[in-house]
């Protein structure tokens, strides 16, 4: 189900292949699909003036295979490149997949250490019939700008999708926001005919009238609207929970706990995440330039949307927080209530805490490593 392309190798802190180039390749409009895409990544390589420096378990006999986004949708691989944090004491082995699910889905199957994953994509494996392999060990909050209903011009509302195709992503949060869409008109997935796509495919077959309208996120939508397809309801304001953003994890294969190097290697990455996206609010002119061309974005789009988004909810990843669990069990309760799970879904059973003081510890060293960009908190 999650099949792995071709691995692209880094060497030497050089990238062979043009990765964002040919992920926004991936998600062009001409672009009919984007499955040859999914399960590609790239390998950096364990710096041994990095490992000298840690102390703790040696980390030099670590890979840490990473499943996430490519670079033309927020991948950790830029992130980490653009704050200069790709130097680490252990190989990380990138994976990309084009949405949480598949990332978490990896994760689960034991393909892939760590990944990232929605609310939503954590409650579906869970509530699928076999014990997850994974557990979630940190607590993610994104903003929850840029996820969009769109739609083909002439519909106006989500009332008007009664009896029509509507294309999402099955498994992450734009499947949830589109049944709260649904039901503030007095429909369910019942009164839809609905269309599970990748972000890429979702958005080809609505540019090509295969179907009707889209729930996603980011690119997609931002390319939907700018070829004239109306916006019919934000999915942000049904994101933000107690934390104020988008709540997610990084989910860690639960084998990895028992290893005290691995899981050290993972409460690190974690932690350089957090320090990248202080970065990213320092240095947003940077971050801004390398956003718009991994994207293909206008820089002035690109800039005002960082802006308003990290300004509503400053992007962050931490130890477990009891709030992200109460966030969640509300995600998986109403999957229940529209018919979309077997059964009632533990959401804190698929927790784990115990990484949270080496989460915590990380988190604050980088801190103290780089306390100007943590201080910064507005982008102006």
């Amino acid at each position: 189900m999650y099949q792995r392309g071709s691995v692209q190798r880094r060497i030497g802190g050089r990238v062979r292949g043009a990765v964002a180039v040919a992920v926004a390749a991936g998600l062009a409009v001409t672009l009919a699909a984007c499955g040859s895409d999914s399960g590609g990544g790239s390998s950096a390589a364990a710096s041994p003036a990095a490992a000298s420096a840690s102390s703790g378990p040696d980390l030099s006999g670590v890979t840490l295979r990473v499943a996430t986004y490519p670079a033309a949708i927020g991948g950790d691989e830029a992130l980490l490149k653009a704050a200069g944090l790709l130097d680490t004491p252990y190989k990380v082995r990138f994976q990309t997949y084009p949405d949480g699910g598949a990332q978490t889905g990896a994760v689960n199957q034991g393909s892939a250490d760590l990944a990232r994953g929605s609310g939503v994509a954590n409650v579906l494996i869970a509530a699928g019939g076999t014990k997850p392999n994974f557990v979630s060990v940190a607590t993610l909050r994104l903003p929850t700008s840029l996820q969009w209903t769109v739609a083909k011009k002439g519909i106006t509302s989500i009332a008007d999708l009664r009896g029509k195709k509507v294309a999402y992503t099955k498994n992450t949060t734009t499947q949830y926001f589109l049944l709260k869409q649904l039901a503030s008109a007095g429909l369910t997935f019942k009164d839809i005919q609905p269309v599970p796509l990748t972000p890429a495919d979702g958005l080809s077959a609505l540019l090509g009238g295969s179907v009707d309208a889209l729930a996603g996120f980011g690119k997609t939508v931002q390319v939907a609207v700018a070829k004239g397809n109306p916006i019919l309801a934000d999915g942000g304001p049904i994101l933000k929970g107690s934390l104020g953003g988008l709540v997610g994890a990084y989910n860690a294969y639960t084998s990895d706990l028992d290893d005290p190097a691995k899981s050290a290697a993972i409460a690190d990455y974690i932690g350089r995440i957090e320090a990248s996206f202080a970065w990213t609010r320092a240095h947003p002119a940077e971050w801004d330039k390398i956003t718009a061309t991994n994207t293909n974005q206008p820089l002035e789009s690109v800039t005002a949307n960082f802006k308003a988004s990290e300004n509503s909810a400053n992007s962050a990843v931490g130890p477990v927080d009891p709030k992200a669990l109460t966030d969640q069990q509300a995600i998986a309760d109403t999957f229940q209530a529209a018919g979309l799970l077997p059964g009632k879904v533990d959401v804190a059973g698929s927790y784990n805490t115990k990484l949270n003081p080496a989460i915590a510890a990380a988190i604050a060293s980088y801190k103290a490593k780089f306390p100007a960009n943590f201080a910064v908190t507005t982008v102006k």
